[in-house]
């Protein structure tokens, strides 16, 4: 049986990962606001440009909408994964995935 602190290196770079990708989520997150603010921005153009549409108020909704709707589908997937992973199997039991 090795040694308890013959893992402390690697404890120490699984704990660096964990950070470096938590601040990655956050840059991928401020991204994705960029680029429906700025998607937003160049369809409330084009529609209020040719109607009567007001130009913010559409950018808003544009945004919002560029935001919410991808997010819920990624919600819907995760939610509909758990379902079927809590599905019983023929022989009673639970499936692992």
């Amino acid at each position: 049986m090795p040694p308890e602190h013959g893992f402390e290196g690697t404890r120490e770079e699984v704990e660096r990962a964990i950070r470096r990708l938590s601040a990655f989520e956050y840059v991928i997150l401020a991204a994705s606001f960029a680029l429906a603010l700025g998607g937003g921005g160049v369809a409330a153009y084009l529609l209020s440009a040719g109607t009567r549409l007001p130009f913010r108020l559409t950018w808003a909704v544009i945004s919002m909408g560029l935001l919410i709707i991808p997010g819920l589908f990624v919600f819907g997937r995760d939610y509909l994964a758990g379902r079927a992973e809590d599905q019983p199997t023929a022989d009673g039991g639970t499936e692992d995935r």
